[in-house]
């Protein structure tokens, strides 16, 4: 059987947090990134994502047919609006997520990060801070979830990895005061994926 791949998208990155976790909302931290794109580069992904949501959807009523009426689907990704007009931009935006630490069952916590790469598949340092208008692919898993709650159907975009193929840093770099000179050259930061190789997570692919 063959190995299923994980799903890529590319486009614009918006208030990525990919070096650093939030703890506005989450004491324990979250990892997230926007991505924005013209509705038309969207239709396929967004396709086999709502796909995911309607086989959630039926399996949920399937189990309990009166959900059937209550239940409503959420989509995978959401239109993007100018923030002076409010006029659509013609653009949607798709949310990835990663919680910065896991609480077991049993008590223990283990922490984790999304893996953060440059154009070539090497590892970046948090150096560069990745500025809103930077060219990316994200690597996600695609979770499904049916919320008893608010009687939504939806896909939570699980964040695994980030390639950065245009940066736009945020902010401006002391390091912009030096010239390069011969001498000492850092090491590469070393994160990766588990049991996962680069050249599988951005094999520009989105089958799944």
């Amino acid at each position: 059987m063959a190995k299923s791949k994980t799903p890529v998208i590319e486009g614009t990155a918006m208030w990525a947090k990919v070096f650093e976790p939030d703890t506005k909302f989450n004491p324990d931290g979250d990892y997230s990134i926007n991505i924005q794109m013209p509705v038309a580069d969207s239709i396929e992904m967004s396709e086999k994502l709502d796909a995911l949501v309607q086989a959630k959807f039926n399996e949920a009523v399937k189990e309990d047919p009166r959900l059937k009426n209550q239940l409503t689907t959420r989509p995978s990704c959401q239109p993007v609006f100018d923030r002076d007009t409010g006029d659509d931009t013609g653009n949607v935006e798709f949310k990835f997520k990663l919680k910065a630490k896991i609480k077991k069952r049993d008590g223990s916590v283990y922490e984790q990060s999304p893996a953060v790469f440059d154009s070539k598949v090497k590892p970046m340092d948090k150096s560069a801070l990745i500025g809103n208008g930077s060219r990316v692919k994200v690597a996600f898993e695609p979770i499904t979830y049916a919320m008893a709650a608010t009687k939504q159907v939806g896909v939570s975009l699980r964040l695994k990895a980030v390639q950065v193929l245009e940066l736009v840093e945020y902010g401006t770099s002391t390091t912009s005061v030096f010239d390069e000179e011969d001498g000492y050259v850092a090491p590469s930061a070393t994160t990766a994926i588990p049991n996962t190789t680069d050249d599988e997570v951005f094999a520009d692919a989105t089958d799944f």
